[in-house]
């Protein structure tokens, strides 16, 4: 048996050992805590200002932008991550700046594409699942927040890729005060209209967007040699992904980056309509008020999304730089140190901050209490299961990953269909907690046998 002092001593090595990657998800997380603060007020106003109805209104028109944004990445932003990481740890400038480019012509083909066919869809979207036309128009003018969106999105992959994560909180901190500002404005000229919060946070995003691009080098949008003229374009060079110094497939995962790519594709589509999925069901089964009490939940929710995407951001280029057995157990293990202490937080958190809710948001919003922390809850599952899903890309879990995520697309779905009716918003925090334990489980399973499989395998050849 093992000593006391050395089972006390091993997360203290480890997380000194780490001090490097702590740093960056502090880093990460700062601006997080800026969008915790400044959002924080901005869903206090806009709470207090749309009532419960107008809220629902509002989660609904910014769930279909939201919607547009995730679909039309495709996975391909998780992609660009992973392999502009990996040539930049290589010093392969311009196979970074390559895949960046990549990037940034498909997601704007694909988001100018879906929001088309979602302008057009849009009276149909509103009278007919939503029974509420005057939806309409604003339904339309929020696709331009998703379009606005995806131009910001390349700089933050170069900063993260390179490892600038204090350029990349600094990109995300304007982009949070940027928005609150919009609120702000609202609030003080008293102009609580759906559609004027709407306006405003369009226009936020356009600042953020053209103010970003600025500081990002030009080489991550265009070439500047004239081989790649849109004239001598073809759509399938167009689309087919760039050649990357360290792009080929490795012993450990046999993916290579178009396969991830497409791979990473469907899993995307499966998990934005996870996400989307329990928001427009209760605009079916649903009041607007008990939707607008939902979503107050989920703002209280919202420093637990925070934190997972600190701790991903932070991992997913060191994830992407491990190419060994040991170096990813070693990643592993110490992820894992770091994430477990971060829960028991984020269950404190769970069980005390949804109590405040009637007085931040007001007395009417008290029924949200239960609702907040369920879904709490659900992301310190959540939580838990980040570093083995984001270390399984390195032993091919991107192959079934969207095979997961689809059984917990259907476990939300039945969850929801059944029990909405009878306990409302409750059935939406339910099933996101059921569903976030069956992938976490599902996809522990898979690394631990891939990292069996290959540990005997190198035994073998030993």
């Amino acid at each position: 048996m093992r000593p006391f002092r050395s089972v006390i001593e091993q997360p203290k090595k480890v997380i000194f050992e780490s001090l490097h990657a702590i740093e960056d998800v502090i880093v990460s997380a700062f601006p997080g805590v800026a969008a915790l603060l400044t959002g924080a007020v901005t869903a206090t106003l806009i709470a207090r200002g749309l009532g419960p109805f107008g809220m629902g209104q509002y989660a609904l028109i910014i769930s279909v932008s939201a919607f547009v944004v995730g679909i039309s990445d495709m996975g391909i932003g998780q992609t660009a991550i992973r392999y502009a990481s990996q040539a930049a740890s290589q010093s392969d400038a311009e196979g970074q700046f390559a895949i960046l480019r990549w990037t940034f012509r498909l997601r704007m083909l694909f988001v100018l594409g879906l929001s088309l066919l979602v302008f057009a869809l849009a009276p149909t979207i509103a009278a007919t699942i939503w029974h509420d036309d005057s939806l309409t128009p604003i339904l339309q003018l929020s696709l331009l927040i998703g379009i606005f969106a995806t131009l910001a999105h390349v700089p933050t992959i170069y900063a993260q890729s390179a490892r600038r994560f204090r350029m990349n909180s600094m990109i995300q901190v304007a982009q949070a005060l940027i928005s609150f500002a919009a609120i702000l404005l609202v609030a003080f000229l008293a102009l609580w209209h759906v559609e004027i919060v709407v306006l405003a946070s369009v226009i936020a995003t356009a600042i953020g967007a053209l103010a970003f691009i600025t500081i990002t080098p030009k080489a991550a949008f265009f070439k500047s040699d004239t081989s790649s003229r849109l004239t001598h374009v073809k759509l399938r060079r167009f689309l087919t992904p760039p050649t990357i110094k360290g792009g080929e497939t490795s012993a450990l995962d046999s993916t290579s980056i178009g396969s991830f790519a497409r791979f990473n594709f469907i899993d995307q589509m499966v998990s934005v309509s996870a996400l989307a999925a329990p928001v427009w069901l209760m605009g079916i089964f649903l009041a607007k008020g008990l939707i607008g009490i939902y979503t107050a939940a989920y703002y209280v929710a919202v420093p637990m999304t925070i934190l997972t995407m600190a701790i991903g951001t932070a991992l997913w280029p060191r994830v992407a730089a491990a190419t060994t057995l040991k170096g990813n157990k070693d990643l592993l293990r110490s992820a894992m140190v770091l994430t477990m202490f971060t829960v028991v937080g984020g269950l404190c958190y769970a069980v005390l901050a949804p109590l405040l809710m009637p007085l931040v948001f007001g007395v009417e919003y008290a029924s949200g209490i239960r609702v907040a922390q369920l879904l709490c809850l659900g992301w310190c599952v959540y939580l838990l299961a980040l570093p083995v899903s984001i270390v399984g890309y390195n032993f091919g879990v991107v192959r079934i990953s969207w095979l997961i995520n689809a059984v917990g697309l259907i476990v939300i779905i039945t969850v929801n269909v059944w029990l909405l009716p009878i306990i409302g918003p409750l059935a939406a925090a339910a099933a996101f907690g059921i569903a976030q334990l069956i992938v976490g489980v599902s996809n522990g399973i898979f690394v631990w046998r891939k990292m069996k499989r290959f540990a005997k395998q190198e035994g073998g050849a030993d």
